[in-house]
């Protein structure tokens, strides 16, 4: 009898495990369902304008298009266009990047902004003429804003290369630069190229990984990934007085 009641219980337990397992399936296989059918939605919904879009192309490998930006300065609206690797004409340089503003209303007009047109910048070292940074595959352009109408643009170059004052270390500082006044006042930015050299301090910050100016066009901000083991800095530069400039200190060991 006993022995019966206890067949008989686990039986009972069996299905009731069963039932709940079989529930949780079906639960679980109607929740799928519904994020497939909510996802097919979300992705269906919307299409690009592909019989009245502008297009604009450039040379294959520049990476054309890698950052994108909507300025607007008297009257004349233009897509600012990161193109990391393009070929400018820097003496010197490689493959050193660009930024171009292109017309939102006709395909393929665009314009090189003059950014940055030098090459490499020249230290006199035991009596001769050394390259003091590297502009080669800096990737300039990779990070592209504007603090909109009639305001400010920052283009970056993550990648950018300055060597210590010895030339025998070479660390990726990276550098950002600044145009105002409809495309005629250019001016750098770069805050990690100082003496505080190597990946455990700032020699790898990366400054420009991303970067903003504020809509009123006075602040800049820019991001540095790579400084202090990769703890990253943040700074902020007033664009109205080069010497006023905060960057976010090193945190403790164990961030790291």
């Amino acid at each position: 009898m006993q022995a019966n009641q206890r067949q008989h219980c686990l039986r009972h337990g069996l299905s009731r495990k069963v039932f709940r397992i079989s529930t949780y399936i079906y639960r679980t296989m109607w929740h799928f369902a519904l994020i497939l059918v909510m996802v097919n939605l979300r992705t269906s919904a919307f299409n690009v304008d592909t019989r009245t879009a502008v297009v604009h192309q450039s040379t294959n490998g520049s990476m054309f298009g890698f950052s994108i930006a909507l300025h607007r300065d008297k009257d004349f609206s233009w897509l600012l266009v990161g193109a990391p690797k393009a070929q400018t004409k820097q003496p010197e340089v490689e493959e050193g990047g660009a930024v171009f503003r292109c017309s939102i209303d006709s395909p393929n007009m665009c314009q090189m902004i003059p950014f940055d047109t030098s090459g490499p910048g020249k230290i006199i070292l035991r009596g001769n003429k050394e390259d003091m940074d590297k502009k080669s595959h800096q990737w300039f352009g990779a990070t592209v804003h504007s603090s909109g109408e009639n305001g400010a643009i920052v283009a970056c170059a993550p990648r950018y290369v300055y060597y210590s004052s010895n030339l025998k270390r070479q660390d990726p500082v990276g550098t950002c630069w600044v145009v105002r006044g409809s495309f005629q006042n250019f001016q750098e930015y770069s805050p990690c190229r100082t003496t505080a050299w190597g990946y455990h301090r700032q020699g790898s910050c990366q400054a420009g990984f991303s970067a903003a100016v504020t809509k009123d066009g006075r602040q800049l901000f820019i991001g540095a990934v790579g400084s202090w083991y990769w703890q990253g800095q943040l700074y902020s530069q007033d664009l109205l007085s080069k010497e006023s400039q905060y960057g976010t200190p090193e945190g403790p060991e164990e961030e790291d």
